[in-house]
């Protein structure tokens, strides 16, 4: 039996409890009826009042008895009725808490309904926005490779314009150096002719200076004969100072070779001309020593 149903069964006890105290005031209240006392009249009197108080007494306890068992007789119907009513009530109290219960169970399922709904709603809000999240991102993705693609194309674009200046720039200045190259190889040639030329002049002048000293320090031999000649190979210094002296076409007579060896030595410094420039046409030279001509 439920808690309710407890409380139920204690409420007819409590109700059963009531009506057996109203019983008992009820004949508690009899006793409290005015009792006849006797006068002191005359002696023949006084039996006659005597009897009369004992059938009043008697008739009392009898009505007092009868209620007592209309009473009992009450509460025996009270309890025989709970007794019968038990069974109702206990099946109206789980009626009751089937009632309750499912009014319960149709609240939770009330609220389940709602928290599944809700967890719908959250998931299609979820999904909703992992959708718009995505579509902004694809958006941004695709602005970004637009932007990256913009910046390619311009970065091409100034790459392309950039090659043709450097290409054009590159054609200008080779054509430029080219007609340097050309105007410098103009005035090259144009001196180098000026200094062959000069060159050339001071190898004839100091060619015969050279072969006349040599000449003076040269010792003729024994088998020296008219019309002999050798040439000669001779290295210098920019001072004129002889580093080497080899006959490179010999006249025939090693005697006479080696004596004019020895006479480009003993002439040394040979003169050389005062412009310092024109030293590289007197670093190595060759000349012809003939005494006689």
């Amino acid at each position: 039996m439920t808690t309710k149903a407890s409380s139920n069964s204690r409420a007819v006890i409590y109700a059963i409890l009531v009506h057996v105290a109203l019983i008992a005031l009820l004949g508690v209240s009899l006793d409290w009826t005015p009792k006849i006392t006797a006068q002191p009249q005359i002696q023949a009197m006084n039996a006659v009042v005597i009897d009369d108080s004992q059938l009043i007494e008697k008739k009392r306890a009898q009505q007092q008895a009868e209620q007592r068992k209309q009473e009992n007789e009450r509460l025996q119907a009270l309890k025989e009725q709970q007794l019968l009513e038990e069974p109702r009530i206990e099946q109206r109290q789980e009626e009751r808490i089937k009632e309750i219960k499912e009014k319960e169970r149709e609240k939770r399922a009330v609220v389940e309904q709602g928290k599944i709904k809700k967890q719908q709603e959250d998931l299609r809000e979820a999904k909703l926005k992992t959708a718009q999240e995505e579509q902004a991102r694809k958006i941004k993705q695709a602005d970004k490779q637009r932007s990256e693609l913009e910046a390619k194309r311009k970065a091409e674009a100034e790459r392309q314009i950039e090659q043709r200046r450097r290409v054009e720039d590159k054609r200008r200045i080779e054509a430029e150096e080219e007609a340097l190259q050309e105007q410098l190889a103009a005035e090259q040639q144009r001196r180098d002719s000026d200094r062959e030329k000069l060159a050339n002049a001071a190898l004839a002048k100091f060619s015969a200076l050279i072969k006349q000293k040599v000449q003076r320090n040269w010792l003729r031999p024994q088998t020296a004969r008219q019309g002999m000649s050798c040439t000669v190979l001779v290295r210098l210094t920019d001072k004129g100072e002889v580093l080497l002296a080899r006959v490179v076409k010999s006249s025939g007579d090693t005697a006479y070779d080696r004596s004019v060896e020895a006479a480009v030595y003993k002439a040394s410094p040979l003169p050389l001309p005062p412009d310092v420039t024109l030293f590289e046409y007197f670093r190595e030279i060759n000349f012809v020593f003939k005494p006689e001509g």
